[in-house]
């Protein structure tokens, strides 16, 4: 019952968000005020560091838990476990791909996207960081879950926590998302991440 509380307490939340970006035009002044700041503080880094989830970075990083954990659950004979890891960001880029297109929020303009990518698609919400939360998250949740070494844990878990924050930033920083686009995907990954969770709970439950 309480996770039914959290859910809706997000999607409350969520949905004044999507609302204030839609109707208040102060909301993307706000957002493009902290992209200029980001970009002037963190000016001294490379901009590769930050077009890293734009190459091939971005795609192993999607691999690599669904080959890892794929593989262990098809060993261990887990095939609802690897069915259901595997349509995680499936969902996901469907579910963020029809909420592009019904709040339909432009890029922000190219003199701010400093990496020379000019995405044509719709801004709201991050796609990156939405896909990339939902999975690192069930990495999360499943080395817990399932790894009984204490160091791996902790270590997968800082792994996935930093790559989660980086790309969200590596957004914003980039120009090619507004930082509300970013909190956006997280509001939306963590209901997600609930639901996810509790739908396989249930189906492993019911086998």
């Amino acid at each position: 019952m309480k996770k039914i509380y959290i859910i809706v307490l997000l999607l409350l939340v969520f949905l004044i968000l999507t609302v204030l970006i839609i109707f208040c035009p102060v909301i993307t002044q706000w957002d493009r005020s902290v992209i200029i700041f980001l970009q002037d503080k963190l000016g001294f880094l490379p901009v590769q560091i930050f077009k890293l989830p734009d190459c091939i970075l971005y795609s192993i990083m999607i691999a690599l838990p669904l080959i890892g954990f794929g593989g262990y659950f098809l060993i261990k004979k887990l095939y609802k476990d690897a069915v259901f890891l595997f349509s995680v960001p499936l969902v996901t880029f469907i579910l963020n791909f029809i909420l592009k297109h019904i709040v339909c929020r432009p890029r922000p303009p190219f003199e701010l996207q400093i990496a020379g990518i000019h995405p044509d698609s719709f801004s709201y919400v991050s796609s990156h960081s939405l896909v990339t939360f939902c999975l690192w998250g069930m990495v999360i949740w499943y080395l817990y879950k399932f790894c009984s070494n204490k160091i791996l844990r902790i270590s997968g878990t800082i792994i996935a926590v930093l790559w989660i924050l980086f790309v969200g930033l590596s957004r914003i920083v980039t120009g090619v998302h507004n930082p509300t686009d970013v909190l956006g995907a997280y509001l939306l990954g963590i209901m997600l991440l609930i639901c996810f969770i509790g739908l396989r709970n249930h189906l492993i439950k019911t086998s």
